[in-house]
């Protein structure tokens, strides 16, 4: 008996297969990217050997399409609802005219040269990750020191206005 792998590996080679996979999943085309598309096919792929029963008087290639399109439709929402944490610029509700005295109001308000270069580089749209690895450190060490530092910052430009 053949395994899954082995099924998904034949049923990839079989045109008529490949052609409903894609038929579901052609809606989607301009919301999803090719490698979320083709993630999506695969996985109501194996879905479909794994739960399809034939007894059920469905045909495969139609609980497969189903199984494709019902894939792709998670994958949008899981996009637009994680959408809301989506990096933003630090200050980014400050005007444009304003922005250098601003920055230089921002970073007049650190204790040290560290604090101003994770400052810097957060509003450079650096990520954590990319300023651990700036900074051989660990990823929540970075973390944990802009919160510090943003927090403080933000406490004393409160207690000024």
């Amino acid at each position: 008996m053949e395994n899954i792998d082995q099924k998904i590996n034949k049923a990839l080679k079989d045109s008529n297969i490949v052609k409903v996979m894609h038929k579901a999943s052609s809606r989607f085309r301009n919301q999803l990217d090719a490698d979320s598309i083709y993630t999506c096919e695969i996985n109501a792929l194996w879905k479909a050997f794994l739960h399809f029963k034939p007894e059920k008087n469905v045909k495969f290639t139609t609980y497969l399409y189903n199984g494709v399109f019902i894939e792709c439709l998670k994958e949008i929402k899981f996009h637009q609802k994680h959408k809301r944490f989506s990096f933003k610029k630090l200050h980014e509700n400050i005007s444009k005219k304003d922005h250098s005295r601003t920055m230089i109001d921002i970073l007049d308000e650190t204790r040290t040269q560290e604090e101003a270069e994770l400052i810097l580089d957060k509003y450079y749209n650096m990520t954590i990750n990319e300023m651990a690895k700036k900074r051989n450190s660990n990823r929540e060490t970075v973390r944990k020191k802009l919160k510090n530092t943003l927090s403080r910052i933000q406490k004393s430009v409160k207690e000024v206005y």
